[in-house]
């Protein structure tokens, strides 16, 4: 069985190195490793030239966002499962993949399948377990995309790919879909899947403001609560009197 694993980059010469080297020390002998890249000009694609013959496809060219750049990824890949690992984070362990695989073959193909990840929360290292989910989790929650491994007949046909119009939360807004509109069955996996980083795009102050609005639009397809405070909230902002 074959797992398309897939890193999008731009300007990540500081942690891409430690990511690819945690696809290609993994004891699975079937994976496909794919790099998109945003043309980045800060040594990035040195370093990933570096492992040019280990790595299955490598593109470099503009694009209109991480979520484009995924979109693009999803065009390439041949495996049966499909990962996204970004470039701050790396796999757990080098059996990671093997693992997955094994416990893959316990259920459906049209299955995803979602394990733990560590981060670190205020310089302490913690342990993500997204246990018992249920639809109300889904309200203020989510499962972070490099916990899942998904198949890639969900994105070719019952789901699609990412909705781009959410720039930071588009991986949200697929997981919602796939689980609230989909009813696509979630099997957790209680095993420590990557090490993932709390200081990617998402969590820049720059964009708090757009996270927040996305996170409450996608909200309000699934649930009326969101849908009634985003209504008064953008007739707020109408009148001019949100900030």
């Amino acid at each position: 069985m074959k797992v398309s694993i897939i890193t999008v980059c731009k300007n990540s010469a500081a942690g891409i190195e430690n990511a690819i080297q945690s696809v290609l020390n993994q004891d699975y002998p079937d994976i496909q490793y794919m790099i998109i890249d945003g043309q980045s000009t800060d040594g990035t694609l040195e370093i990933v030239d570096s492992y040019r013959n280990q790595i299955d496809v490598l593109i470099s060219e503009s694009d209109s966002g991480i979520y484009n750049a995924m979109n693009k990824g999803l065009r390439y890949t041949d495996g049966v499962l499909v990962y996204f690992l970004n470039s701050d984070d790396s796999l757990y362990d080098n059996r990671v993949i093997s693992d997955v695989v094994a416990e893959f073959r316990n259920y459906q193909n049209n299955s995803v399948i979602y394990g733990n990840v560590a981060v670190k929360l205020n310089d302490k290292p913690q342990i993500l377990k997204y246990k018992n989910l249920n639809k109300r989790y889904f309200y203020k929650n989510t499962i972070c995309h490099q916990a899942l491994f998904i198949p890639k007949e969900l994105y070719q046909t019952t789901i699609g790919g990412f909705d781009e119009k959410y720039p930071i939360h588009a991986d949200v807004d697929w997981i919602m879909r796939a689980y609230l509109k989909h009813k696509v069955n979630f099997s957790y996996f209680d095993r420590n899947i990557c090490n993932y980083s709390s200081e990617g795009f998402s969590s820049n102050p720059l964009y708090a403001e757009k996270y927040k609005f996305d996170r409450q639009e996608i909200s309000a397809k699934y649930f009326l609560e969101a849908k009634i405070k985003l209504g008064i909230k953008r007739i707020l902002i109408k009148l001019g009197l949100y900030s």
